[in-house]
């Protein structure tokens, strides 16, 4: 029994299945370099590089994109196919990029209508984005390359891969009971979940990359080099930064979860939403990766009176490769009750086939 799934994030891709038994994860960062493509092929080819060739240019993709722009400076060549947490509308080779990197994840479908369940984010509650357009591209070329495409919201993998359980007021356990929020790149998304089922899904149109954009704003800086610099040296649980770049990023962080957190909780007071019981919070997503997130977002989670009670705050076990996990989670699911409506209908028809040839014996 086979299914996939693929986590299509701003800043990464991340694709899951089932391998010998294991799970197995690989990711792309959703970038790409572009350079003139003179004689370099052959020396990129040599050296593993992930490119392909675009016209005249030579378009690097992946972690050796954002090694190139930084090594030579250049961050005009340095660009993304997604912004937001959709298709990039200033990106003309944005759908053609993104094929490049969700087919060298998943490659093609192991048969015809093997089922992939792909992640995107829900509309932002605060500004006039549209999720469609980018959910009806991916799925279409995900139909192409064979698949059976079920869409899930990225907060719901989170919910899928880590099981949060809430308590009833009987003591019993509520599975995959509780709120998960995927801090991306691009946007924030938040799900409320009863028993596996989703009750409400939103967004924030803000998340890493605004930060990064902050950041190299107030300190004259190139973003790449501000998202370098968080990914390998950032660490909110220290009392002080060493620098003024990390104190800043620091700042925008507790400014994203501030923001974050008002927008949803005004969000659900005008639902009149009733949680009779203490929920839990499972963040995840590659902006809650740095060290010390969890213990920060607790702190302002304390200034913020959300209408009902929160158990406690985790950190999902991989925050990276949560949300494809739980999408694998759920193609797992699908594709067994495909298989069972599959074996009922042939079990149906072979107990009508004897009924049939008795009919037209009569006749």
């Amino acid at each position: 029994m086979c299914a996939k799934a693929i986590d299509i994030g701003t800043s990464f891709i991340v694709g899951a299945e089932i391998k010998d038994g294991k799970e197995e994860f690989r990711a792309i960062r959703n970038a790409f370099f572009s350079m003139p493509r003179e004689d370099f092929e052959d020396m990129f080819l040599n050296a593993g590089a992930f490119y392909i060739e675009r016209n005249d240019e030579l378009y690097i993709i992946g972690e050796d994109a954002l090694k190139f722009s930084m090594i030579s400076g250049n961050t005009e060549n340095y660009r993304r196919p997604m912004a937001k947490g959709i298709l990039n509308p200033g990106e003309e080779e944005a759908v053609r990029v993104i094929q490049v990197i969700i087919e060298g994840i998943l490659g093609k479908a192991s048969y015809p209508g093997e089922i992939v369940v792909a992640t995107i984010p829900a509309d932002p509650i605060e500004e006039d984005l549209d999720v469609t357009y980018h959910r009806v591209v991916l799925e279409r070329f995900l139909k192409q390359l064979g698949y059976e495409v079920k869409i899930i919201n990225e907060a719901l993998g989170i919910i899928y891969s880590e099981n949060p359980t809430a308590t009833m007021e009987d003591g019993t356990e509520s599975p995959f009971t509780g709120i998960a929020i995927s801090f991306g790149a691009g946007m924030s998304n938040l799900v409320v979940t009863w028993r596996a089922k989703q009750i409400f899904e939103i967004s924030c149109g803000r998340g890493g990359d605004w930060i990064d954009a902050q950041v190299a704003r107030m300190k004259n800086m190139p973003v790449g080099k501000v998202t370098s610099l968080k990914e390998k040296k950032l660490d909110l649980s220290k009392d002080r930064q060493p620098d003024d770049v990390l104190m800043a990023l620091e700042i925008y962080y507790e400014e994203l979860i501030r923001y974050t957190l008002e927008n949803f909780n005004k969000f659900f007071k005008q639902t009149n939403a009733l949680m009779d019981v203490p929920l839990k919070i499972v963040v995840g997503g590659g902006t809650s990766m740095v060290p010390g997130f969890v213990e920060k977002f607790k702190e302002i989670l304390g200034t913020v009176k959300l209408p009902f009670e929160i158990e406690d705050v985790v950190l999902a076990a991989d925050p990276l490769k949560a949300v494809a996990g739980g999408a694998l989670v759920a193609g797992i699911s699908a594709e067994k009750k495909k298989k069972k409506q599959q074996q009922q209908q042939r079990t149906e028809e072979e107990v009508a086939q004897p009924q049939a040839d008795h009919v037209e014996e009569s006749t």
